[in-house]
């Protein structure tokens, strides 16, 4: 209950303070740019879109919640509260994950009529958004500010979103798939083309311990750097 409270509270947090508005307009201006693209076209760019969108979003949306966060004084309110560190960042990234969810489905439906896998869209959009809205609370721990936040995404960008381009390349490439945002983009490629089940199954399992692994690192860092700032 405690929980479902939390992502209640977020929900309407990011409504107020028009988190929303800018993903609709964004989701908006993402419609406008595919509906002009050629259909032989737009089955590379569509799950490339949809892709993005979690991911650079959850990314800086995170950024921004936080800081807002930090000047209101929520987060200092968090070590007498009885929401643990655990629930809270739990609570991000399931409302930001619902979201994702809401704006990748509108764009796919409202963009293609081509059948699609829907669990893999599902499952890859949660686990993208995950990945990247975590990078982000990790990130956020001793940025003062949104311009210091906005700097220090620059690398974790580049070193996430370039090796994705190793899936155009030959297979020799393929064990950049390690990097989580490339086993996330093939499972997005996967619930648009054929993949067997077996590497999305893969895939999966592989994303599922990714996102665990830096949801634990990301709530230690987040204790330590802003919560109890040690």
């Amino acid at each position: 209950m405690r929980l479902l409270n939390a992502i209640i509270s977020d929900i309407r947090f990011q409504s107020k303070q028009g988190f929303y508005l800018v993903y609709v307009i964004i989701t908006v201006m993402y419609l406008i740019i595919l509906s002009l693209l050629p259909e032989s076209f737009l089955r590379i760019a569509l799950p490339l879109v949809v892709f993005s969108d979690p991911s650079v979003l959850g990314l800086f949306f995170i950024g921004g919640i936080i800081m807002l966060e930090k000047g209101q004084g929520v987060i200092q309110v968090l070590v007498v509260s009885p929401l643990t560190t655990v629930e809270y960042i739990i609570a991000k990234v399931i409302s930001l994950s619902v979201v994702a969810v809401v704006a990748a489905s509108a764009i796919t439906i409202l963009s293609s009529s081509e059948t699609i896998n829907w669990f893999l869209f599902l499952t890859s959009v949660v686990l993208t958004s995950g990945i990247f809205t975590l990078c982000g609370v990790v990130i956020n721990a001793g940025c003062n500010n949104v311009n210091q936040y906005i700097l220090k995404t620059i690398p974790y960008m580049l070193l996430l979103v370039l090796p994705c381009f190793s899936i155009l390349g030959a297979p020799l490439l393929y064990p950049l798939t390690l990097v989580p945002s490339v086993a996330a983009l093939r499972l997005m490629l996967g619930a648009f083309t054929q993949i067997t089940w077996y590497e999305s199954a893969g895939l999966t399992l592989y994303l599922l311990l990714a996102n665990y692994l830096l949801f634990r690192y990301a709530v230690r860092i987040f204790e330590n750097k802003i919560v109890f700032q040690d």
